[in-house]
């Protein structure tokens, strides 16, 4: 599939602009508000999808069944054409993909349907909740872009509109290999992103330092109960973050943490360029919704 046309620089906001505009510090609030109500205290969504390999694979199979068109083989949602997808991203393990497909057909979020032009073949299909969780996650990243540019804002991600969601994971397909940029370009962050709820852990460590100063005695085992991983995940975690020079783990048993300067504007950085490559998909899925 090629590329969609990008709209012209200045019709959407792009990272620099996100970054220095005023609001910034408000939306970021926003963007780790939404993502905790999210995530926190569930999990079996956490351990579903909070890693990178996994969330990329759940976003590119409805991304897919939303851009299938029965008429055009060319696009229909098979294993094949997710595994090329996936290879934009680095996940070029066929096993492991077949692994991830397997965990969402067991826990009833995908079902392998047999196409109706030719029976042989298998088309993935999303599930009504799968659906809505992939609504949710929308929800969550429109949210910055909400809070920063309220008027007009981005009512129909925010509101979870179905139309909207169809509409803009069909767009979204396009721009796999911008995704996979995105994510080149922040290595600190996929370093977090890359194992088992490690995202949401420094986002919640930003949360609980969001009014400054380091956090006085973080509990390992209540955090991970949080998302649904060990006290001795937790800890692995933290650790190699103090190796990367992210934060300092000191008191008794290290349960001090200091996130430093560093990682503060790496994930700045990264919410910045997330928001960017929102708000781009955002206009030209209203224009496809208009054409259509």
């Amino acid at each position: 599939m090629s590329q969609p046309a990008q709209p012209p620089a200045g019709t959407y906001h792009s990272s620099a602009e996100i970054l220095a505009h005023p609001r910034f510090a408000a939306a970021r609030t926003a963007y780790v508000e939404a993502i905790l109500d999210l995530y926190e205290g569930d999990a079996f969504l956490n351990r579903l999808l909070v890693e990178a390999s996994r969330l990329v694979t759940f976003n590119t199979i409805v991304s897919l069944a939303c851009a299938h068109d029965a008429a055009d083989r060319a696009t229909w949602p098979t294993m094949r054409r997710l595994k090329q997808e996936l290879r934009k991203f680095g996940l070029s393990s066929e096993r492991r993909i077949e692994d991830l497909v397997a965990g969402f057909v067991h826990f009833e979020l995908l079902e392998l349907r047999p196409s109706e032009r030719d029976g042989r073949v298998r088309l993935l299909t999303p599930t009504a909740r799968m659906l809505a969780l992939d609504r949710d996650w929308l929800a969550a990243n429109y949210v910055p872009l909400h809070a920063m540019f309220p008027h007009p804002g981005y009512a129909q991600p925010v509101e979870r509109d179905p139309a909207f969601q169809r509409a803009q994971r069909a767009v979204t397909l396009g721009f796999s290999a911008r995704g996979a940029e995105v994510m080149a370009r922040n290595p600190a962050m996929m370093r977090y992103m890359s194992r088992d709820a490690g995202s949401v852990i420094l986002i919640k460590l930003i949360h609980l330092t969001a009014a400054g100063g380091a956090i006085e005695e973080l509990s390992y085992t209540e955090l991970g109960a949080r998302f649904g991983v060990s006290r001795t995940h937790v800890r692995m975690v933290l650790e190699e973050a103090e190796r990367h020079g992210d934060l300092v783990l000191s008191g008794r048993g290290g349960h001090r943490v200091e996130l430093k300067p560093s990682i503060l504007r790496a994930f700045d950085g990264f919410l910045a360029d997330a928001m960017s490559g929102h708000d781009l998909i955002y206009r030209l899925t209203l224009e496809r919704m208009a054409g259509a």
